[in-house]
C-alpha cells in the first residue's frame, strides 16, 4: 500500500537533488533523463476531471493571450491553449491505468532555442499519481525520464510553446493525476504558486532498433513467400 502524502507538505519541501542531474539549455533537472532533440508522438489524451484557477489562454512562445475555451476543452489535446494553476488540475485516464504520462507545457514568454531564456518554464510543475479524483488521494510524485526539445508540435505558427515536453514516470500505476506548480530542477522552485500547462498524454509507443531490425525481416520473408507461390 502507498503511504497517502499531502501536496502542501511535498510542495513547502526543498528538493534535493540527486546523484545524476540532466541538463537541459540552462535547466538543471534533478532527475536523469534523456534528452531527444525531436518531437514526441501523443498516443491519447487525458481528460480534464477538476481544477486550475480558472484562467486559459494561448501561448506561442514568446507571447500570449486569453482565450475563451473552458478549462476542460484547454486540457483535451495539444493545441497551445493552457489552463493556469494552482488550485492543482485533476486529469483521468479513464479506466486505463499508466506508469508514466507526457506533459506538455505552454511557454507564454521566455523562449529561446536552446532554453536559455527563462529556462523553468517547461518545467514549472510537477505531477502527482493519485488513487481517486481528489488531491487528498494523490500519493507518488513523478520524476522525469525524457525531455523532447522540440516538445510535439514542429510546424505550426505557435510550434515553440510546447518546448521542452517531459515524460513523467511513477512506480505505480495510476488512472488519476494531479498536476501543480513546483519544478523538478536543481534550485527550484523557480515558479511557486502558478504555471501553466497545455495536456497530459499518453506517448506514443517507438520501436526499439531491434524491433525494426524484426519487422523489416518478417516483411522480406513474406515478400519472398509470395513470389514463391506466385502462378508461373
Amino acid at each position: 500500500m502507498f503511504k497517502r502524502i499531502s501536496l502542501a507538505a511535498v510542495l513547502a519541501a526543498s528538493i534535493t537533488p540527486a546523484f545524476a542531474t540532466t541538463a537541459v539549455g540552462s535547466a538543471t533537472l534533478v532527475d536523469n533523463a534523456t534528452v531527444h532533440s525531436g518531437t514526441a508522438t501523443p498516443a491519447s489524451y487525458l481528460s480534464y476531471v477538476s481544477g486550475g484557477n480558472g484562467a486559459v489562454g494561448f501561448a506561442t512562445g514568446s507571447t500570449w493571450g486569453f482565450d475563451p475555451s473552458t478549462p476542460a476543452q484547454a486540457m483535451a489535446t495539444a493545441d497551445h491553449i493552457w489552463l493556469q494553476y494552482d488550485p492543482a488540475i485533476l486529469m483521468t485516464s479513464g479506466n486505463t491505468f499508466l506508469s508514466q504520462v507526457l506533459a506538455i507545457p505552454a511557454l507564454d514568454h521566455g523562449w529561446t532555442s536552446d532554453n536559455t531564456g527563462e529556462f523553468w518554464e517547461p518545467f514549472e510543475f510537477k505531477i502527482f499519481g493519485c488513487l481517486g479524483a481528489s488531491t487528498t488521494s494523490c500519493v507518488e510524485e513523478g520524476h522525469i525520464t525524457d525531455v523532447y526539445t522540440r516538445g510535439v508540435d514542429d510546424t505550426g505558427s505557435m510550434k515553440n510553446a510546447d518546448d521542452f515536453a517531459s515524460v513523467w514516470a511513477f512506480n505505480g500505476s495510476y488512472n488519476y493525476f494531479a498536476i501543480v506548480s513546483g519544478d523538478r530542477l536543481v534550485g527550484g522552485c523557480y515558479s511557486c504558486g502558478e504555471g501553466e500547462i497545455d495536456a497530459l498524454a499518453v506517448i506514443g509507443a517507438v520501436p526499439e532498433p531491434s524491433t525494426y531490425a524484426l519487422m523489416a525481416g518478417g516483411l522480406g520473408l513474406v515478400a519472398f513467400l509470395s513470389r514463391r507461390r506466385r502462378p508461373r
